[in-house]
């Protein structure tokens, strides 16, 4: 285990601790990590920490250096008007911050750039604050960790089951066409997915920019009143946006899951073709959907080979529970591929129920996306169910644990009474084009 990640477990070790010491305490994370690149450089850090030093001598504080360049410091006996004066100085140095220079700040106040913590008020919160800041971050030290190991050697070729010693052909196309997405006829109108329309949306998809309609939405962690911190930028296609682009004047009234299925894997291995860049500037990492037959398939070489020297342990690979378990030998094969070469995987889309039934362990996932269903919220959660997720979820770990699909502010509310910290759905981030 390296120093960081010591550094991050002694964190969370002093906070937990504090539990019968928080009188008088208070805490405040400076998130130098929310900065522009070159404002993230070490000579910073040791400005920002060397502003505070007067905090730490008069106080007896105690500071921690976070892997991102973040710092956090817990004092005693220190009131606002003590501490502010050094935030003020640090402010001043990088005045030239895109995002400095947007914020008015208010002393005591937390914003993009600082958050606070009355300690003695509000111990439980900042204890559970810490914890999902540490396992973010030891997370993303550990995929490190397992992406240099696989750079290290040459990329295996994938290989099927044991009853067969013949690879997997990988047929590489020397490029990929795009061409205008041609709607269907008028016809489809008021239709349940059923095999006919499948086969013809597969037939409008072939060829079509797909990359077009790819959108990418933020995961953030939301804790009480500190300000949502982005986790993840996530890249897929909406099943939405399919019907509306190629259903001219028509509406999908149901579907079959299994049918829809095969309509995210052809839908997948375009998107993997059509090599979307991964980079971001705004949250941890990026993820974007796909499907074990995708990453078995030329499409995901493609892709493998686009990232260049993107570290690997930035992107994480979306499968969905569909997927997983109707192909298993396919998913253990392509999640032991990946994971080898360093990404992360999620398993999305998981109803609350579902998410109860499922050992999510065995998928090595290192997320997981519930997401909330459409409807009364008494159809499917009471006392007891509650309870059970919550257990669930504490296990898992309130890091690992997303609520998607949360388009109003009570939904996010709903998180929270579960146990959940990381959000995603337009009450959150809205959605944009790529």
């Amino acid at each position: 285990m390296n120093s960081e990640v010591t550094a991050l477990d002694r964190m969370v070790d002093y906070v937990k601790q504090l539990r019968r010491h928080t009188e008088a305490r208070r805490a405040v994370h400076i998130r130098l990590s929310a900065l522009e690149k070159h404002f993230r450089e070490e000579h910073y850090r040791l400005f920002a920490a060397s502003a505070l030093r007067g905090v730490i001598t008069r106080f007896g504080a105690t500071m921690f250096a976070l892997p991102n360049t973040d710092l956090v410091l817990i004092t005693k006996d220190a009131n606002i008007d003590d501490i502010d004066p050094a935030l003020n100085t640090i402010r001043r140095k990088l005045r030239d911050s895109s995002l400095i220079s947007s914020l008015d700040p208010v002393q005591g106040v937390s914003d993009e750039f600082v958050v606070w913590f009355d300690i003695e008020e509000s111990y439980e919160e900042f204890k559970d604050y810490v914890e999902q800041l540490a396992a973010l971050l030891q997370l993303g030290e550990a995929a490190n960790v397992a992406e240099s190991q696989a750079m290290e050697g040459p990329i295996k070729k994938i290989r099927r089951p044991a009853h067969t010693d013949a690879p997997v052909v990988l047929r590489t196309p020397s490029h990929v066409r795009m061409m205008p997405v041609n709607p269907l006829p008028k016809e489809y109108q008021d239709r349940h997915l059923d095999p006919e329309m499948l086969f013809a949306l597969t037939k409008a998809l072939q060829g079509a920019d797909v990359a077009g309609m790819l959108r990418r939405q933020l995961v953030k962690a939301i804790l009480g009143d500190a300000p949502p911190m982005p986790v993840l930028e996530h890249k897929f296609v909406p099943r939405t946006l399919v019907y509306e682009t190629l259903l001219t004047n028509s509406r999908v009234l149901s579907e079959n899951r299994w049918l829809y299925g095969y309509l995210e894997d052809h839908l997948a291995h375009q998107v993997l073709a059509s090599t979307p860049s991964m980079s971001n500037e705004v949250s941890m990492a990026s993820s974007i959907k796909v499907t074990s037959g995708s990453i078995l398939s030329a499409s995901f070489d493609l892709f493998e080979k686009s990232l260049g020297k993107h570290p690997r342990s930035k992107v994480v690979l979306e499968f969905g529970p569909t997927d997983i378990l109707a192909n298993p030998v396919d998913y253990q094969e392509a999640s032991r591929h990946v994971i080898a070469l360093g990404y992360r995987i999620s398993v999305g889309n998981l109803h609350p129920l579902a998410f109860l039934s499922l050992d999510v362990e065995p998928m090595q996932a290192a997320f997981v996306k519930i997401l909330k269903p459409m409807g009364s919220i008494g159809d499917w959660l009471n006392s007891k169910t509650e309870v059970a997720i919550q257990n669930k979820i504490e296990r898992v770990g309130k890091a690992r644990v997303i609520l998607d699909g949360c388009e109003d502010k009570t939904d996010i509310d709903l998180g929270h009474l579960l146990g959940i910290t990381l959000f995603q759905g337009q009450a959150v981030d809205p959605m944009t084009e790529v």
